[in-house]
């Protein structure tokens, strides 16, 4: 069915759009200027992909992709749309536009990957407090379970696969389970899931997170990578040496892509504060500390885990910074090291071995400081796009630094 025929009945279509952050925005157009607004791009005031930053006006045009509608209900349809240049030509800082492009140069290497996601967040009531205590996997009928299969249920009428959903660690918090997806449809199904994910929650009068850490002591949210490459990774159910370069590129600049993967203040309060949360660049079978987990399962279901991400984390950027990098380690033949299958800390000394790796990024600004050392991850990126993206995010960085926090004036307010 074309988008014409699934226009029927429709009278408004939603634009939807990211900026360099990765929040989502929209435009509604009435359905009747939807084929001059694919044929010609829509104006609208580009000054918002900057992020927070805004700053001058801009005059920009989207062109919706028709093979991303959906019809949402009540005379409503949504579709995913790249940004162009007033003169039609495709805008390289755009988000969309830069996995498009990566991609396009990757050829039968992007063609060849896919990846399914899991996709953490809590559900908190108007106090900001959990809706529920239960633990990992319980069983229970809740609000919680409600809201999960609510937007599990709209996320499949709409054409993308949800293999499963769970109750995580955390109080309140749920996981929803992404089937595989090539690029740039996973990227477009991450932004409509928490969409979807927000407005069933609202329409329940709950509130859904995507935050890396709500909740002080409880569990971090991540958004964990299972990535394949079809026929390339994986020989006799064990890595290919593809696939052993493809992990040692991701490991190589790691640190740099932590600015991708875990791109808030709040990021770093999830990484390296539990046995789960990465805290270095290393790979394990076992060990879920581990940055890169290499599932133990053989055939379609063997995957390539990333678990340095959050939700937070804008999905074109981070799905471009995965495959450049595993590209270079393939081009460049880099050597994987041992696997790491205990904890970093669990070492003994006098045990004869001994492992080198290199810790991942205690706070953002440490982070972006990576991002640009690291020469294939800026060269893979339009700079009108890396420095939109730098700046906005080293000036919340500033701003959070200026905060005087309620721990602080509880610890120091009356030392003497």
């Amino acid at each position: 069915m074309n988008a014409a025929d699934r226009l029927q009945g429709i009278d408004w279509v939603r634009l939807s759009f990211v900026d360099v952050l990765g929040i989502s925005h929209s435009i509604q157009l009435p359905a009747a200027r939807f084929d001059h607004a694919v044929d010609h791009g829509e104006p609208f005031d580009g000054s918002v992909l900057e992020g927070r930053a805004r700053l001058l006006e801009t005059d920009m045009l989207l062109r919706p992709d028709p093979e991303t509608l959906v019809v949402i209900g009540d005379g409503l349809a949504r579709v995913v749309c790249t940004v162009l240049e007033r003169d039609g030509t495709p805008w390289p800082g755009d988000p969309r536009t830069a996995l498009a492009a990566i991609c396009d140069d990757l050829g039968d290497l992007a063609a060849d990957y896919s990846a399914s996601a899991e996709v953490e967040f809590y559900l908190l009531d108007g106090n900001a407090e959990p809706i529920d205590h239960a633990g990992y996997f319980e069983e229970t009928e809740s609000a919680g379970p409600a809201v999960v299969r609510a937007a599990a249920a709209k996320l499949g009428s709409y054409g993308i696969a949800v293999d499963a959903c769970h109750h995580e660690a955390g109080p309140g918090q749920y996981e929803i389970d992404l089937a595989s997806l090539p690029p740039l449809a996973l990227a477009d199904a991450l932004v409509l899931t928490k969409q979807i994910v927000r407005e069933e929650a609202a329409g329940a009068g709950v509130r859904a997170t995507f935050m890396a850490r709500p909740l002080a002591g409880q569990a971090g949210s991540g958004l964990h990578l299972h990535q394949r490459i079809a026929g390339r990774a994986f020989l006799d159910g064990k890595l290919s040496p593809d696939g052993r370069a493809f992990v040692a590129g991701q490991l190589a600049h790691a640190r740099g892509l932590s600015a991708l993967a875990a791109p808030t203040v709040n990021s770093y309060k999830r990484l390296h504060s539990g046995p789960e949360a990465p805290g270095a660049a290393v790979w394990a079978h076992q060990n879920r500390g581990a940055l890169i987990r290499v599932s133990s399962f053989v055939g379609a279901d063997a995957s390539l885990e990333f678990r340095g991400a959050d939700p937070s984390a804008n999905p074109y950027l981070l799905i471009a910074g995965l495959l450049v990098t595993g590209a270079v380690g393939i081009d460049s033949g880099l050597e994987l090291p041992p696997p790491v299958e205990e904890e970093i800390g669990g070492y003994d000394p006098a045990g004869g071995f001994s492992v080198t790796f290199e810790p991942l990024p205690r706070d953002l600004d440490d982070a972006l400081d990576r991002l640009l050392a690291d020469d294939v991850l800026v060269d893979a990126f339009d700079h009108q796009l890396l420095s939109r993206l730098v700046d906005g995010r080293r000036a919340e960085a500033a701003e959070y630094r200026s905060q005087v926090t309620g721990w602080e004036i509880e610890r120091y307010l009356d030392e003497t």
